[in-house]
């Protein structure tokens, strides 16, 4: 566990690149390259792995700071001022910009578009998923005390249980009228749960042996393979929320090849540092880009812009992100004097 850990913000930054790579073959197709291509087409699972990584890290810290018996106020207010704050600051000029240019009517109702959007309706109600990753991490956050808590009392039993129970929600809420538009969400609760499980066992210094290697490598290899090609033929397709599940065990496959193999990277690193803000800055970029026909015009060449453009444009979120929260510990410190 202390192993993957320490290689954390490398595995944030690669898998940031990964799906933003992904969503640009969703919309632009890239030359077939063999493995590579097949690789770009399950970017997908990068999210899996920032929701078990989310879970395990918020379940080492809630030990760590005690906060079942300290209370759980600083960890909300932490937690949803880091995500609340890149949100708010990218969301904003993004939703405005939508509800002038993608909605029709009046002032009115592009007001209440902008609403709707901003505040997440439009995702819970009716699916919209551009930015569900960010309502996604906020609603886990949320549920996070309480299957902590749970976690902590229970034996194996139980929380095989409790899993197993996870998934089967996720399952029918595929065919439930509301739940179903969110379906992307609650598909990866069971994702988030393993790492809030896996924060609480003692932890092991020992990366994983041969025997658990190769089993691992296995799966990766089979279930990736077969994931991928649900998205590069349109003739081999698995149900949406089928595919959904078989990230789970890929993910978690995936992790411990990472934890015996995976490097630090110092790149990856400060990508990591900035994760949040460049899924953010490149999901919103391309409305925009496919608006005014700039993707079109590049073609391929947006497998190398969109990721540059999200990075710099990141690294700009981030530096204002630095400087409102200089502001806001300055004036409370101001105000405890």
């Amino acid at each position: 566990m202390r192993a993957l850990l320490e290689k954390r913000n490398s595995i944030y930054g690669a898998c940031a690149i990964w799906i933003v790579l992904f969503h640009t073959f969703r919309r632009i197709s890239m030359p077939y390259i063999p493995i590579v291509t097949n690789i770009v087409s399950i970017g997908n699972l990068a999210v899996d792995v920032f929701f078990f990584f989310s879970g395990l890290c918020l379940s080492l810290s809630a030990g760590k700071h005690n906060y079942q018996k300290t209370g759980w106020r600083p960890y909300f207010k932490k937690r949803l001022s880091r995500v609340l704050l890149p949100y708010l600051l990218i969301g904003i000029p993004y939703y405005i910009w939508a509800a002038v240019c993608e909605t029709s009517g009046s002032v009115l109702r592009r007001g209440a578009a902008f609403l709707a959007d901003l505040s997440s309706a439009s995702f819970w109600l009716k699916g919209m998923q551009t930015t569900w990753f960010v309502y996604g991490i906020l609603l886990f956050y949320t549920l996070f005390p309480a299957i902590y808590s749970f976690v902590k009392r229970s034996g194996s039993g139980k929380k095989i249980a409790f899993l197993f129970g996870l998934i089967l929600f996720a399952v029918a809420a595929a065919y439930t009228p509301v739940l179903k538009n969110s379906m992307i969400v609650w598909a990866r609760l069971p994702v988030f749960s393993i790492g809030v499980m896996a924060g609480t066992l003692p932890e092991q210094d020992k990366v994983p042996g041969k025997g658990p290697t190769a089993a691992a490598a296995l799966l990766v290899v089979l279930l990736g393979w077969l994931t991928s090609l649900s998205e590069l033929s349109e003739s081999f397709t698995i149900p949406a929320m089928y595919k959904l599940l078989l990230f789970l065990p890929l993910s978690l496959s995936l992790l411990m090849l990472l934890s015996r193999f995976g490097k630090r990277v110092r790149f990856l690193e400060w990508a990591g540092g900035l994760s949040l803000e460049i899924y953010l800055v490149h999901i919103t970029l391309l409305h925009p880009l496919k608006y005014y026909g700039i993707m079109e015009a590049l073609g391929c060449w947006l497998y190398i812009c969109l990721p540059a453009a999200a990075l710099l444009l990141a690294w700009i979120v981030g530096e204002i992100e630095k400087n409102i929260r200089k502001r806001g510990e300055k004036h409370e410190s101001l105000q405890h004097l």
